[in-house]
């Protein structure tokens, strides 16, 4: 895993079912991974840290270390690439 703990940016839905915000925090449960949930104010105009991650203001947004991963689709694709589930298994 890395060094830094994993960040999620989200909106305040609270649920993991109606938004890509929760498809994102589904598959970093289906994983196994340890993060933190930053939630963000519905309207993007109360949203600065997301644009200064990211030059835009939508959510999802993943910080993993250096890197830093918007649109719930490529955060996904990221996390499978990065935190395989066989090679976690077979680490352990």
């Amino acid at each position: 895993m890395s060094e830094k703990p994993l960040v999620l940016y989200r909106c305040p839905n609270p649920t993991n079912v109606l938004c890509p915000c929760g498809a994102v925090a589904r598959r970093l449960g289906k994983l196994g991974l340890e993060y933190r949930t930053e939630r963000v104010p519905y309207r993007r105009s109360g949203r600065p840290e997301i644009q200064e991650l990211t030059r835009q203001k939508r959510v999802p947004v993943l910080v993993d270390g250096d890197q830093v991963i918007h649109d719930s689709k490529r955060i996904i694709q990221y996390l499978e690439w990065k935190y395989p589930k066989d090679a976690r298994v077979q680490d352990a």
